[in-house]
């Protein structure tokens, strides 16, 4: 399978040749794939946010590119333009750019900057509504009676009623409960597999990228520290400590079962893993 996007040799200094220079990532190559979900993680300042601002051209490398079906996004002005609507790139704490009078027209606005017909439009608001988890009912409602959780889902289907191949999301679960959290992500996941995009999701929480990714990406010091599937990350579990990251809770538990004696895999971050683990054990002794 063709990736749908290449990042080759991709750095960015913030204010440079001033007493300001800061070098935010370096020479990052990564490949994305479709249908794929992509976890990144990392501590704060670690490049994440800098790395997904370039990948629809919201910020110009310093140097490297990116290619989306193997053309450079910065092209022309016109192709950079295009990707917005091909790469979707949901910020942290969207709800607070929601601005319309109507839920429906908040959902509408980017259909209907791509010049589709009001019934296209239509459709679009339907069904991004859905994959976002919101309610029929609510679409004639003002965003800004809605809890702060609808409101996130109402940002997020406005991206994602312009059909990216690529959606990005910042934070996407910051501030939900759990069950709100997995909601979410649910619906995240009913886009990707009904749509085969990319998801590209980052965040601080261990427990959800643990059960949703098919690949982490842990950034450091503006560099790529680890990539691999979960298993393979997660068996890093003294690199990420050191790193200043945590673990999921689940690993934090196994870990402690290992040092009383109990013979565990290095990798388990789900409860499913752990209870497969254990009870392959014979289960745990209570003596």
């Amino acid at each position: 399978m063709n990736a749908i996007m290449s990042i080759r040799g991709l750095s960015h200094v913030y204010s440079p040749k001033t007493p300001f220079e800061c070098s935010a990532i370096n020479n990052i190559d990564l490949d994305i794939y479709p249908g794929e979900t992509l976890g990144i993680i990392g501590h704060t300042g670690s490049g994440k946010s800098t790395l997904i601002s370039h990948l629809n051209g919201l910020i110009k490398p310093s140097s490297g590119e990116i290619l989306y079906d193997g053309e450079n996004i910065f092209k022309s002005k016109e192709f950079t333009h295009s990707i917005r609507f091909k790469v979707g790139l949901v910020l942290q704490y969207p709800e607070y750019q929601l601005f319309e009078e109507t839920v429906y027209k908040d959902i509408a606005y980017g259909p209907s900057n791509m010049g589709l017909s009001d019934d296209e439009i239509e459709q679009r608001v339907y069904e991004s509504a859905e994959f976002a988890g919101i309610d029929k009912s609510l679409l004639l409602s003002s965003p800004f009676e809605l809890s702060g959780g609808q409101k996130r889902r109402v940002a997020i289907a406005g991206i994602i009623a312009m059909r990216p191949k690529v959606l990005i999301l910042d934070e996407p679960t910051a501030g939900l409960d759990p069950v709100g959290r997995e909601d979410l992500l649910y619906h995240i996941k009913k886009y990707r597999d009904a749509t085969g995009a990319a998801v590209i999701i980052v965040t601080h929480s261990m427990e959800d990228i643990a059960r949703h990714a098919d690949k982490l990406l842990v950034m450091n010091g503006g560099e790529i520290m680890l990539y691999g599937t979960p298993d393979e990350v997660f068996s890093h579990s003294e690199e990420l400590l050191n790193a200043g990251l945590d673990l999921p809770q689940i690993t934090h538990i196994i870990k402690a079962l290992k040092a009383r004696g109990i013979s565990l895999p290095d990798s388990v971050y789900t409860v499913s893993q752990a209870v497969d683990a254990i009870l392959s054990t014979g289960g745990v002794d209570h003596d």
